[in-house]
């Protein structure tokens, strides 16, 4: 493994996460999230926990990339397998934790649809991101 592209392209994966996950969340679902204000928590107590997500982001990154480099095939190019690794694991992360979810909270069926497919957008970026800069 190279340790170097390894490192470079978590910190890739790392911005293209956040990044898409802040926007699809406060901009994009910021109306459906007024609509279902009950199920929250208040905004307060939601900003004192968002160290969390950081947490979250700076642990998947370095592990979603890691698993990546595990299966890099050096003969092939790197944006096809990233972008077929992202769509892989977008369906692993996001299938059952949005059908629980929507299971569980009283959140409308759209809600839930709009989390996977947000998800899944950022595991192929994040996957194509990895592709483009690990290289063996």
């Amino acid at each position: 493994m190279n340790v170097k592209r390894w490192l470079l392209a978590s910190l890739a994966v790392l911005v293209v996460i956040a990044a898409l996950d802040m926007f699809i969340n406060t901009v994009l679902l910021t109306d459906l999230y007024k609509q279902t204000a009950s199920v929250w928590r208040p905004p307060q107590e939601m900003q004192q926990r968002m160290w969390l997500f950081f947490l979250g982001y700076l642990i998947l990154a370095p592990f979603f990339t890691l698993i990546y480099t595990k299966g890099y095939e050096p003969a092939k190019p790197g944006l096809g397998q990233g972008l077929r690794y992202g769509l892989y694991v977008g369906v692993l992360l996001s299938v059952l934790p949005n059908l629980v979810w929507y299971t569980v909270l009283p959140i409308p069926g759209v809600l839930a649809f709009y989390w996977f497919l947000g998800g899944m957008v950022e595991s192929i970026a994040a996957g194509a991101a990895a592709g483009l800069i690990y290289r063996a």
